[in-house]
């Protein structure tokens, strides 16, 4: 009797460990680079209460989540941290696929997901194409298309995201900033993406924090580790996506250096993994 109540003390224990962590699916990898062999432009989601809140939409993304087993009718929200091709790709077929689901089930129907963008033109244009493709892109749900900036920009079901502006894309004093990187906070834990970043100084005040998703796309891997630790804000684990030729060409090297600088706190992301903060 007893040995069953301490299973049952045990499984209720682990199921609200479940309930209030993050997970973390990377659905593409890769920087804005010709095809690749095995990996997608960037985009991931984090899992979070029943619900999945998306960052970026690389080329096939929702295709890579369905073949994953998630459910793309728990997307919540959608966040586009700026409007180049590797990072919104795949955000027309997002839209589409969970229209497709929503037809079969109605599971979304009367709800409201909000689409975060840097620039609204991105949506106006993308909008436009969908109504050119079956159905005139009718919903029974509304999609809820809005500018942002920085601060604190969506707070909901205790999972609260904060933009920070960054120099990747030029800027002109007086006229919006339109690249952005994201600190994610639920269940007390944080997680920072940085989007494309000129470097360190572009992200700064988001750390400190539990997982950082940095690119390196446009800066070499062991570089990124080193000026953490020279800061005196290295993350309990650092993650590299969006890569670029160094660790496409070599991720092996590319992790044994990082490693030499992090030890065990660092990862090299592939399409389709999983990661539990």
């Amino acid at each position: 009797m007893k040995e069953a109540e301490s299973f049952l003390n045990r499984a209720r224990d682990f199921q609200l460990r479940e309930e209030q962590s993050m997970r973390i699916h990377l659905f593409g990898s890769c920087s804005g680079t010709e095809p690749m062999p095995c990996r997608h432009h960037t985009a991931f989601a984090i899992q979070w209460q029943g619900g999945l809140y998306w960052f970026d939409a690389g080329e096939n993304c929702s295709y890579t989540a369905h073949m994953m087993g998630l459910d793309l009718q728990q997307v919540r929200a959608v966040f586009i941290s700026h409007c180049h091709m590797d990072h919104v790709g795949g955000l027309g077929n997002l839209l589409w696929n969970m229209r497709k689901l929503s037809e079969r089930t109605h599971r979304l129907t009367g709800k409201t997901i909000p689409l975060f963008f840097p620039e609204l033109r991105c949506w106006d244009g993308l909008y436009q194409l969908l109504k050119c493709t079956e159905g005139n892109f009718d919903l029974d749900y509304t999609l809820n298309a809005c500018e942002y900036q920085d601060g604190v920009i969506f707070s909901q079901d205790g999972l609260t995201v904060t933009a920070l502006h960054n120099h990747h894309l030029a800027h002109q004093e007086g006229t919006p900033w339109r690249s952005f990187g994201f600190a994610i906070e639920a269940g007390g834990k944080r997680v920072v993406y940085t989007g494309d970043t000129k470097g360190l100084e572009d992200y700064r005040e988001l750390l400190p924090c539990d997982l950082l998703l940095t690119e390196t796309g446009h800066h070499h891997p062991a570089q990124v580790a080193q000026t953490l630790v020279d800061a005196g804000l290295a993350p309990g684990m650092l993650c590299l996506i969006h890569h670029g030729r160094d660790i496409l060409a070599n991720p092996v090297q590319q992790y044994r250096q990082v490693r030499e600088i992090l030890g065990e706190r660092v990862r090299i992301l592939d399409d389709q993994t999983t990661l539990r903060v």
